[in-house]
């Protein structure tokens, strides 16, 4: 057969069009061989010149890199500026290509450039796309791993004994041969042929299919079995004890086994993927819920835990004399929700009534000086998409719910908006732009804080007003601390990659490592040109002031919410 292994770099850019962000293609670069038979016929040793394809793409939708594509590969503005249009790249990859099986590692090259087809000419299907193979699935298939666990480029080749440390990673020509040398190694031409597929509609809608979670028990897909728990001690019939409630997109509640007396947590989470539905069952300790502490104004960490009518507020106190800006992170002080909600839960959707968290708004809002009808918040996804938003969209997310668009971040120059994110655990981080008068509020989880969340919103406040990134102020809320988190191998690797690792990670010590997101997100905002003197840390970490602040690890999803909320005074 002859064979293309394709490999492409993307920049994360925000569209008007569409009104929501595209991987818009940088860089195409491919290898090819032809009358495949044998391993020895891949060897990339003999790559003759026109068995190559490499070129950029001049960017149209994005102008600037974002700071995590330019430190991934190194590529500037003006590398890009002599590219091609996409239409010229997609045109010359075709010819190049001619009737070739094009192979990626993954799946995410693939859907990119779906993407980029609907968007640059509004057809779904990619012009030169007539048969597929994805080399990920066959290499863990041909290696006997798990495909649940992704097999990464890098691990694949350390696993063949392939030595990558001349090649320049996420690049994509470099990539592609990297791709080409595992594949000879594992190439066998009946093993592959399953995993060649035909590129017709059957195709397209499996890889376009975006996996649902169930969110309602009364939902159709739901069926009787799904709900039931055997004791994970004993293996025992068990009673719920408990009403359902919604956790992490699945639903928990405790049970108490009817042999042993054990009472335990289970968890279900149903999701409905191209193959079907599938259902997945954990069970937890029932975790013990601490009662809220003394309403006591006083130091948390580097922060002013404050108290005005019985809510309790933790605000920095460097920020506290700066005019024209008010901000605040709640506490568990102050509210009228009870049982693990107790007392100030600010989360719709958790199992608290919605008369309770309506009062805990309205009490809080009060006590910090905001107007709950201004509140603006964004569905978090836990990546990095930014929205500007005005006075319109007051109640977006907090009062009405429902088609919230995706925003792990905010920003605005309109004096009274108020925005506001959740974090129990994930890491809030306030911006104050003073020369312009103008505000940003991110969420960062540990993905958001390994794909550079500070950072994106750091170049999204420069394009949206102006904003010189030596002028920004900063500052980093209250989230888990590094000795709290406590990782598997798969996430520390996602921070291991970045620029600066050893100072936020530590570790494996017993196969677990311990990961800084707030030194993460310090130097995402240093790298975006923040000056260190510009960058305030909280200090406060919500595990270990689990009786002050709802912590998501502590009580293993058994809790209410904090916010962050920020807004420009007039």
């Amino acid at each position: 057969m002859d064979i293309a292994v394709l490999d492409l770099e993307w920049n994360a850019a925000y569209t008007w069009k569409w009104k929501g962000y595209i991987n818009e293609i940088i860089e195409f670069g491919a290898v090819r061989r032809q009358n495949v038979r044998t391993p020895q016929d891949l060897c990339p040793g003999s790559l003759p010149p026109e068995d190559a394809f490499s070129c950029f793409v001049r960017p149209k939708v994005g102008k600037r890199l974002n700071s995590v594509t330019a430190s991934l590969t190194n590529l500037t503005e003006e590398d890009l500026a002599g590219g091609m249009s996409y239409m010229s790249a997609v045109r010359q990859f075709r010819q190049w290509l001619g009737g070739a099986v094009l192979m990626t590692w993954g799946s995410s090259d693939i859907l990119t450039l779906i993407e980029n087809c609907r968007y640059y000419t509004g057809q779904a299907r990619v012009p030169f796309l007539t048969s597929y193979c994805d080399l990920q699935r066959y290499a863990e298939e041909r290696l006997g791993l798990d495909t649940a666990k992704q097999l990464g480029l890098e691990k694949a080749a350390e696993l063949l004994g392939i030595d990558v440390s001349q090649m320049e990673q996420h690049r994509a020509l470099d990539d592609s041969l990297v791709t080409l040398r595992i594949l000879e190694k594992i190439f066998d031409p009946k093993a592959i042929q399953p995993f060649i597929q035909a590129c017709d509609e059957e195709f397209y809608r499996k890889m376009t299919f975006r996996t649902s979670y169930v969110r309602e028990l009364d939902d159709l897909r739901v069926k009787p079995e799904y709900l039931r728990f055997s004791c994970p001690h004993c293996g025992g019939d068990c009673g719920q004890d408990g009403q359902w409630l919604p956790r992490n997109r699945g639903f928990q509640t405790e049970f108490q086994c009817k042999d042993c007396g054990y009472r335990f947590v289970g968890r279900v989470m149903i999701k409905e993927k191209y193959e079907g539905v599938m259902v997945t069952k954990k069970t937890f300790i029932v975790p013990v819920v601490e009662p809220p502490r003394e309403a006591l104004p006083g130091p948390v960490g580097h922060m002013d835990l404050e108290v005005k009518d019985g809510v309790g507020l933790l605000r920095f106190p460097q920020w506290r004399a700066l005019k024209g800006v008010r901000h605040a992170f709640s506490t568990r002080l102050g509210g009228v929700s009870g049982q693990e909600f107790a007392a100030m839960n600010l989360g719709f959707g958790r199992g608290d009534s919605d008369e309770n968290v309506t009062e805990n708004y309205r009490r809080f809002c009060s006590a910090a000086g905001f107007d709950p009808e201004a509140l603006v918040c964004g569905a978090q996804v836990h990546k990095t998409d930014v929205l500007r938003v005005d006075r319109s969209h007051g109640g977006q997310g907090i009062w009405n719910r429902s088609d919230t668009p995706s925003a792990d971040g905010l920003c605005t120059n309109v004096p009274g908006t108020v925005l506001v994110v959740f974090a129990a655990d994930c890491v809030p981080v306030y911006f104050y732009d003073p020369e312009h008068h103008a505000i940003g509020l991110a969420h960062a989880g540990w993905r958001g804080a390994a794909a550079g969340m500070p950072a994106v919103m750091v170049e999204r406040m420069g394009e949206e007003f102006g904003s010189n990134p030596q002028r920004l102020l900063a500052a980093i809320g209250p989230s888990i601390c590094k000795d709290c988190f406590e990782v598997d191998e798969p996430v520390a690797k996602e921070f291991l990659s970045l620029p600066g690792a050893e100072d936020f990670v530590a570790g494996p010590e017993h196969d677990k490592y311990h990961v800084d997101l707030w030194e993460c997100c310090r130097q995402s905002l240093l790298r975006a040109g923040v000056p260190q003197e510009n960058i305030t840390l909280g200090g406060v970490c919500t595990m270990e002031e689990s009786t002050l602040l709802f912590s998501h690890r502590k009580t293993r999803g058994r809790r209410g919410s904090n916010c962050a909320m920020l807004a420009l005074e007039p």
